[in-house]
């Protein structure tokens, strides 16, 4: 534990930029020293992107590894800095829709994706001043994971289990009109199959349950890096329900898949910046193998 607050605190003393370069050089290492995990993002961007050549697979792969390094090393400053300052690297596009959708007093779900630099993502809508609860995996390490939790809420947002099955927070925030956050493209075991760039993944079903149910307003939100740089542009854009149908689960599949649609267009904007090394389409993995030298 010591270990890790005292490289934190050596981060920090870096230039942000610096930082980041220097953890995008350590992700283009990893590349090529994890060769399981260079499998995977070369096999699924061969499974999205078919059309393109091998070559192109393994470039847009090892910018992804670099895109991780460069976000691993970005932590201690978005941990550790100050709101001020973070809030100076971002612009937010869309914020007078999620300020409309807030005005029904319904509360929102913010969905978002593995993209770019999440973490801070994760946190701006807390510094902006919206009462956000997130919903992640905690480390199974205790203490660091107490002391990561501490930081991750330094701003206000409240971080809950989602290994956890008590669920009562989450009409209880919404009813408080506050924001949950969620990732959507995680393989949730408990969840259902919906197309996610245009292939079946196992989604959660969250978001659409309090929709449908209770009319509860949805966005999708995206932090897009702009070049290389500590500088940032937060999007958001409202996620609109289908056509109600009455059929309880043709609804939620519907719902969610609207959702994951509305994620194409930033991810195909620029691939590099989302995670393509894990394995978001693990029931797809579990039945069939892509062969990427013939992609």
């Amino acid at each position: 534990m010591l270990t890790i607050r005292l490289l934190f605190r050596c981060v920090r003393i870096l230039p942000v930029r610096l930082a980041g370069a220097i953890g995008a050089g350590l992700g283009r290492a990893g590349y090529f020293i994890d060769k399981r995990h260079r499998n995977i993002a070369q096999n699924n961007l061969a499974r999205v992107y078919p059309e393109k050549s091998p070559a192109w697979h393994s470039r847009v792969a090892r910018e992804s590894f670099a895109e991780l390094g460069r976000t691993l090393l970005e932590i201690p400053h978005v941990y550790l800095r100050s709101k001020e300052f973070l809030l100076s690297r971002i612009t937010v596009e869309g914020e007078d829709v999620l300020r409309e959708l807030l005005a029904q007093n319904k509360g929102a779900f913010l969905t978002a994706c593995h993209h770019s630099n999440w973490e801070l993502g994760a946190l701006t809508f807390s510094m902006l001043g919206y009462p956000t609860s997130i919903i992640y995996r905690p480390m199974n390490q205790k203490p660091v994971e107490n002391y990561f939790k501490t930081l991750r809420e330094r701003f206000g947002a409240t971080f809950q289990s989602r290994l956890s099955r008590n669920i009562r927070w989450i009409p209880q925030t919404l009813k408080a009109h506050g924001n949950i956050a969620v990732m959507i493209d995680q393989n949730i075991n408990t969840g259902i199959p919906v197309p996610f760039l245009g292939h079946l993944a196992n989604t959660t079903t969250v978001p659409a349950i309090f929709a449908l149910k209770q009319n509860t307003p949805v966005v999708g939100v995206a932090l897009m890096r702009h070049a290389r740089s500590f500088r940032f542009t937060l999007h958001i854009w409202p996620i609109l329900p289908p056509e109600a149908s009455g059929d309880k689960e043709k609804d939620t599949y519907e719902f969610m898949h609207a959702v994951s649609k509305s994620f194409d267009d930033i991810i195909h904007q620029r691939p590099e910046l989302w995670l393509w090394s894990h394995r978001r389409w693990r029931t797809l993995d579990e039945n069939t193998e892509i062969d990427h030298g013939t992609s």
